[in-house]
């Protein structure tokens, strides 16, 4: 269990820092690979322990990502064809999809493709990923950009208001989640005035969150 988040939200900022910059660079070397992959992982998971340790938004694992999907042309690639995975799915034939934040991270921690490009002619740097759960049926792909954004935006999280019961949270919002519902404004990202608004206020605009629960 996480006891204080501050340096763990820190080190993803900076892992955020270091996929945008590998994400610009052109000449990737084998180094380079493992460098992405091991930062996309410890991304992934510190943003799972911190969900689990109650130091993130409630909102936070049912925020929607989008992602492009790209359907499977013939059987399921087994462990030694995931190396050529481009012969398994139509990477030509992408959907715009969604995911939540809790799929994205689980897509990730359990992965069975994961590989990704640098920047090109061809487009910006890019992943592409899909679990052994659902090889059978599509590949997923998205920029480092989305993934950076994820890493920024929990690196930058500080939560505003917890309703706690007993000393165990069970609604918390953070600076993010006031400024999308129009309760806040940063001044400068990502800070916001620590917000005064009554607790009706509150469950009139997070009733997901505070709804069917009394003040804590």
């Amino acid at each position: 269990m996480i006891s204080d988040s501050v340096p763990w939200k820190e080190d993803l900022l900076k892992v955020a820092t270091a996929l945008e910059r590998r994400a610009q660079t052109t000449r990737w070397t084998e180094r380079t690979g493992f460098l992405v992959e091991r930062d996309l992982m410890i991304g992934m998971y510190t943003i799972r322990r911190l969900i689990e340790s109650a130091k993130t938004s409630t909102l936070l694992p049912r925020e929607r990502i989008a992602l492009g999907m790209h359907p499977l042309i013939g059987p399921a690639p087994r462990s030694y064809d995931r190396w050529s995975y481009y012969e398994y799915y139509d990477l030509d034939s992408k959907r715009q999809v969604q995911l939540t934040v809790g799929q994205l991270i689980n897509l990730f921690i359990h992965s069975f493709i994961l590989e990704f490009y640098p920047p090109s002619k061809h487009g910006p740097a890019r992943i592409w990923i899909v679990s052994d759960r659902v090889r059978d049926k599509c590949l997923y792909s998205l920029s480092f950009e989305r993934v950076a954004s994820l890493f920024n935006r929990v690196g930058n999280e500080d939560l505003l208001y917890v309703a706690s019961q007993g000393g165990e949270p069970w609604g918390q919002l953070s600076q993010h989640d006031f400024v999308e519902a129009g309760l806040a404004q940063y001044d400068p990202y990502p800070h916001v005035e620590t917000p005064t608004h009554p607790y009706d206020q509150l469950l009139t605009a997070f009733p997901s969150v505070l709804g069917g629960r009394g003040q804590g």
